[in-house]
């Protein structure tokens, strides 16, 4: 009986052991995965003048591969963006929401671009932006 007594204390050390050592592996794997992702948090200016223009601005960009969050603040017209720096850049996202007809501080709309928004979007018109305020 002390023999089986022994037995099982020594295979419940091993079961903790086992748990002590699986529980090593997956915060060492968690805190792996975290040092090297990717996510960066950045703000910058982007032109436009209404809801309208926040609506595209936003949709537009949540839909591009590595951003996961596009927010477009229509009073200071900045835009709040998280994404992820391994599957697109800052530059990138620039020139992306230059392409789809908004200015930004490092990129210009293409004319094509700022010529296809609605009128009341026409951030570069002083008559609709003060139509706006």
């Amino acid at each position: 009986m002390d023999q089986y007594l022994e037995e099982c204390i020594i295979l419940d050390l091993d079961i903790e052991l086992i748990k002590m050592k699986n529980l090593f592996i997956i915060l060492f794997l968690l805190s792996f995965s975290l040092s090297f992702s990717q996510t960066k948090t950045d703000a910058f200016f982007v032109d436009g003048v209404c809801g309208m223009c926040k609506d595209r601005i936003e949709r537009s960009c949540i839909k591009v591969k590595g951003i996961r969050l596009a927010d477009w603040n229509l009073e200071n017209r900045e835009i709040k963006v998280i994404y992820n720096a391994k599957k697109i850049s800052i530059d990138e996202i620039h020139k992306f929401i230059a392409s789809i007809g908004h200015d930004t501080k490092k990129e210009k709309a293409p004319d094509e671009a700022y010529n296809s928004l609605d009128m009341c979007c026409k951030y570069r018109d002083e008559e609709v932006v003060k139509d706006h305020q």
